[in-house]
């Protein structure tokens, strides 16, 4: 791993070229795969989707395009990280030990809190007219709509890494964990299924069933995964 952050961190474009490798890798592999996944425990039967809308037309295809734009954008802010580990204002640690786990939820919590910052703020008036709208487009999101954004909101999520950087040097496999388990969310939040229909909508694993309804109704249900910011803020939507 050593030798590997080495050779991405050497100069700018060794970092723009693994990020955008990184992120085509698990956006496609992922995406993909949930795909068949939900399709056939549809065809069994065991997943319905959330009040189907039809697709607009073209929808997939625009998605994957900006998604490709959103990835783009998440490179060039990997040459920032580039820039900031050579000159000494981010650090990253590649030792691995038993605080690897501890980071990731840090992270993870993290994560929450800057998207839930975030999507408010994209959900302002100004905002929502002028960016976030490109997101809102799909109103019945899909596995290819998890990165679909104007650039703006593609960048502005993008930031949710350069804070912890700046206050402490995560290791190596943790900051590699925090895209992997935000898209991982993010698409069963867009798959449009709910996944635990037994479940009352303010429960934990209800969260694709919130996001979904999010898109539907373009307001509330602005957290990530869990639910406890929209019920502290009373932005809960059912």
């Amino acid at each position: 791993m050593e030798a590997i952050s080495k050779i991405v961190f050497t100069n700018w474009y060794h970092a723009f070229i693994a990020m955008f490798l990184f992120f085509n890798i698990i956006y496609w592999g992922f995406s993909l795969t949930a795909k068949l996944v939900f399709r056939y425990f549809e065809r069994k039967k065991q997943l319905i989707q959330v009040d189907n809308h039809f697709l607009y037309p073209g929808q997939q295809k625009k998605e994957i395009l900006q998604s490709m734009r959103s990835i783009f954008i998440f490179s060039l802010q990997g040459i920032v990280i580039q820039q900031g580990i050579v000159n000494g204002w981010l650090h990253i640690s590649t030792t691995l030990s038993w605080w690897l786990l501890p980071q990731i939820i840090i992270l993870f919590i993290w994560n929450e809190v800057h998207f839930y910052l975030s999507h408010w703020l994209l959900h302002t008036k100004f905002m929502m007219r002028n960016i976030h709208h490109v997101h809102h487009h799909s109103k019945e999101p899909t596995v290819f709509s998890t990165f679909s954004f104007h650039w703006v909101e593609a960048f502005l999520l993008g930031t949710v890494i350069f804070f912890p950087l700046l206050i402490f040097p995560f290791q190596l496999w943790a900051i590699l964990s925090l895209p992997i388990m935000s898209l991982l969310i993010n698409l069963m939040g867009h798959s449009n299924y709910d996944l635990f229909p037994s479940h009352q909508p303010e429960h934990m694993l209800k969260f694709s069933y919130r996001h979904s309804m999010h898109h539907k109704r373009g307001r509330g249900n602005l957290g990530f995964l869990l639910p406890w910011l929209d019920q502290l803020f009373k932005t809960t939507a059912k």
